[in-house]
């Protein structure tokens, strides 16, 4: 697809009614939703959609975990981001159904740890989806040019640097220097919203239409604090 063509499949996505579920459905149409025109698709949106399930899975396990050993925004943030990774996981099952699959999510195990070590695992994973999960399924996903697929990934992919300074600082200090970095996050005032279309995930009441995918600010939910 030239750049030009994109360009307008995204306008179009953006302009698409409140009431769609994913604006990246309407690149799938019944001839060419199929297993035997995306193969490899199926398998890669398969793989990530586990991965964000996973995730979403872990950040509730993290957001216990902080409550008990009392650090309210730290739990906070891990509850707000288990949001933005299910609706990444949900995005990817409703492609999957479009493409006539049902979604393979075999059992896994939750790992739960002391705070610290927890948040040190979150940076991590975070930055690792950043610079290599997320670019690395992109490429292998134009392979097949399944709009919608390359579409959410990204969506997912932007979600996540949105945070990428953030998860650097906290890699970089949360070893030693652990008691900075949760009273720094501990003494913030922390307001987070989550749009719903592609898990754009802010601190704040948002103001402006999402940055990612050019919906409405109406598709913010805010996040209530985990009790």
């Amino acid at each position: 697809m030239s750049p030009l063509s994109r360009r307008k499949f995204i306008y179009l996505v953006a302009a698409m009614p409140v009431m769609c579920r994913l604006p990246a459905m309407a690149a799938l149409s019944s001839d060419s939703a199929s297993a035997v025109e995306y193969p490899q698709t199926i398998s890669i949106i398969q793989r990530v959609c586990r991965a964000e399930k996973i995730a979403a899975k872990h950040y509730v396990g993290f957001t216990e975990k902080a409550l008990q050993e009392q650090y309210p925004n730290i739990a906070y943030l891990f509850h707000a981001f288990s949001f933005s990774e299910q609706i990444h996981a949900d995005n990817y099952r409703d492609i999957l159904t479009d493409l006539g699959q049902k979604t393979e999510i075999p059992p896994f195990t939750i790992e739960i740890s002391d705070t610290r070590s927890n948040l040190k695992t979150a940076a991590a994973k975070e930055l690792d989806k950043i610079k290599s999960f997320y670019p690395g399924l992109l490429h292998e996903l134009e392979t097949e040019s399944c709009e919608a697929a390359i579409i959410s990934c990204m969506y997912a992919w932007k979600s996540h640097q949105q945070h990428e300074e953030k998860a650097r600082q906290i890699l970089h200090y949360a070893g030693l220097f652990f008691g900075s970095v949760a009273g720094e996050i501990e003494g913030l005032r922390l307001d987070f919203h989550v749009c719903r279309i592609c898990g754009s995930t802010i601190d704040e009441k948002p103001h402006a239409p999402c940055t990612i995918c050019n919906r409405s600010l109406s598709n913010y939910n805010r996040i209530q604090r985990p009790a």
